[in-house]
């Protein structure tokens, strides 16, 4: 991993600008045919003017015969080597204002080429153009003085001063002030974010309008923002399926057009149907229209502005072949807690078994969840600062707790062993379920909530119950996946059954299955791929992290907090919006839909001009004239992209 990935270079936005050499070709071969074309206009039979026309050929030509060199020399035939046959022979034909025009047009095509490919590649330099120059950093605490750092330079620990408008340079944590924050380099959403005390911040996001006091967390090459250009790096450098066998068809399709050349050149004269030069001409028109340049470029430019608009918003993709595999989904397994519910647990009730109280449930339970990111000691935490009460004292964290995967924890608590967990984990240490029913009385049970026991060995000292709110979007997420045409939608969740029923019906998931340890949650998304082949999992990308990577398709949800989440997943949504999903789904189908549209395109055209120019219909001129169009065509086709915002559902 790079100490310094958003350096220099990046920070410059490392990408090749449009390079003029082809725009000066065209000027100068441009000028020289016109020059000849006037001369010829006034005096036809003045050497003058086909002596100009040669002189267009050789200026517009010389680069492209130099690179047409090189292909033939690397056995990597393409449209320079075509075009520099084409060329040579027209010129070795007597053609020589016709060959003037081929070269003036090419260089013209070459141009416009790269100026709109530029678009493309402009739409990935903005996310580079992000990246924090400096940081100001107060030395010696809150009252020391300030200094102006490289972003580079800033440590875990440093404080931060951030002032209105300034860009956060190091992903860090608010200490002091409160301030609205445009999260969209990260995130895709415009309005910004009110950050207060202990609220996080980002690499990259702009201050709004109140001045912040923040530590660093991270250091810039670890934060959030620079992982995501890394990413976005490695994805660009990936190929779609589509796109390497668009790639494997360009390298037959090649030699084959040269082949068919040759024998239209050859052929007919053989067996009497006219004279040999008609034929060669006819060829070479051939040769120029059947340049692979709109196939070569049918797919890249698609897939570049597919992964750039993704990222653009708040969706980071590992690569095209992921984004494709997206499309082609027809299957998606959910989690639960924190995706289709927000993650953020509340108790509701304590209740106490004879003997205790609530509040020594809550301090037991504090001190056995101290010091875990796990949502339900996060609700344990809450709860005991709104109570007020202190949380026990217990031992070393690497030598008394003990984690049960799926069924909750214990650690030692001032001498004594303490549990906290589910149902089955009870049942487990020797708990009778009728202790448990009298801490739940029926009918008072809402299967909405969450129960989590806490006490000792073949003991209940008291429960915990606990709900989670469903994500405003689910359902409406759900409904758009439907639409879209996923056959299946699954929710995969470690909750008792009744909880999971009412999530499920809620969002409108009938296929439940609840109850599962992480390791039955894997076999369970394994039997998914065997029933339905491409099957996506939604997750928080760290404790479902098996089950993404055995998915075809992982995609991890709220990435901008976690870099596990950002390092592991196949798709990471940067926020936690579901609505995300189905809008990638329908972008990785748009992808291959607009890379099959340029294709056919591409060879309908081609396979028109071919007719015409074998029929003899067709000139050079119109050949490269046509080549240029159909080029322009897949470029601008790919380039829509970046600019259409779809939402399905």
């Amino acid at each position: 991993m790079p100490g310094h990935p958003v350096d220099e270079s990046l920070r410059k936005a490392d990408i090749p600008e449009t390079s003029k050499a082809s725009l000066n070709t065209f000027y100068l071969a441009g000028a020289l045919l016109l020059a000849g074309t006037l001369l010829f206009a006034l005096a036809k039979d003045s050497p003058w003017a086909g002596r100009l026309f040669l002189a267009a050929v050789v200026a517009g030509g010389a680069p492209v015969a130099l690179r047409g060199f090189r292909e033939i020399r690397n056995r990597s035939l393409g449209m320079n080597a075509l075009m520099t046959i084409s060329i040579t022979g027209a010129t070795a034909m007597g053609e020589w204002a016709e060959a003037g025009v081929v070269v003036v047009l090419f260089a013209l095509a070459n141009h416009l080429e790269a100026r709109s490919l530029d678009r493309a590649r402009k739409a990935t330099a903005d996310l580079f153009a992000s990246s924090p120059d400096t940081a100001v950093v107060r030395e010696g605490g809150v009252e020391g003085r300030e200094r102006t750092v490289a972003a580079e330079e800033v440590r875990p620990g440093d404080m931060l001063i951030i002032r209105p408008g300034a860009r956060v340079p190091v992903d860090a944590v608010v200490f002091k002030g409160s301030s609205d924050v445009n999260e969209a380099i990260l995130t895709g959403e415009s309005l910004p974010l009110e950050k207060e005390e202990g609220d996080p911040l980002y690499a990259g996001t702009v201050n709004g309008r109140g001045l912040l006091l923040a530590v660093a967390s991270r250091p810039l090459s670890e934060s959030a923002y620079a992982r995501i250009l890394r990413r976005v790096e490695e994805a660009q450098s990936q190929k779609a399926p589509i796109q390497a066998f668009m790639e494997r068809f360009a390298e037959v399709y090649t030699p084959t057009v040269l082949a068919a050349a040759a024998l239209v050149a050859v052929v007919p004269p053989l067996f009497g149907y006219g004279a040999i030069l008609p034929w060669a001409y006819r060829a070479l028109v051939l040769l120029v229209i059947a340049c692979p340049c709109a196939i070569v470029l049918a797919a890249p430019v698609v897939t570049i502005s597919a992964l750039t608009r993704a990222t653009r918003d708040g969706i980071l993709v590992k690569g095209a072949n992921h984004l494709e595999t997206l499309g082609k989904v027809r299957t998606i397994a959910f989690d639960k807690t924190g995706t289709l519910t927000r993650g953020k647990l509340s108790i509701t009730r304590v209740r106490a078994a004879e003997g205790a109280t609530e509040d020594e449930i809550v301090r037991l339970a504090g001190a056995v969840e101290a010091g875990s990111a796990h949502p339900v000691a996060e609700a344990v935490r809450h709860e005991a600062r709104r109570r007020g009460v202190a949380l026990a004292a217990r031992g070393t964290l690497a030598r008394t707790l003990e984690v049960f995967g799926g069924r909750g924890v214990s650690a030692e608590v001032e001498g004594k062993r303490v549990f906290v967990g589910n149902r089955r984990f009870f049942e487990e240490i020797g708990v009778h379920p009728a202790a448990l029913d009298a801490l739940l009385p029926e009918g008072e049970n809402d299967v909405s909530r969450m129960a989590s026991f806490v006490g000792t060995q073949g003991n209940v000292a008291g429960v915990l119950e606990m709900k989670d709110e469903l994500r405003d979007e689910a359902a409406f997420a759900i409904r758009s996946l439907r639409a879209l045409g996923v056959e299946h939608v699954a929710m995969l969740t470690g909750d008792r059954s009744d909880i999971a029923r009412v999530t499920g019906a809620a969002v409108g998931i009938q296929e439940v299955f609840s109850g599962l340890l992480p390791e039955e949650k894997l076999r369970k998304v394994e039997e998914l791929v065997g029933a339905y082949g491409m099957v996506a999992m939604v997750g928080d990308g760290v404790n479902d992290a098996p089950a993404l990577a055995l998915s075809s398709v992982g995609i991890a949800m709220g990435a901008a907090g976690s870099p596990v989440a950002i390092e592991t997943a196949d798709v990471a949504l940067m926020t936690e919006d579901l609505r995300k999903i189905p809008a990638a789904i329908l972008l990785g189908r748009r992808m291959v839909s607009v890379v099959r549209q340029n294709v056919a395109a591409s060879l309908a055209i081609k396979a028109c001009f071919v007719g015409m120019a074998v029929a003899g219909y067709a000139t050079l001129w119109m050949a490269v004239a046509a080549d240029m169009g159909t080029t322009l065509l897949v470029i601008g086709n790919g380039l829509r992209l970046l600019r259409n915002r779809e939402t399905p559902g």
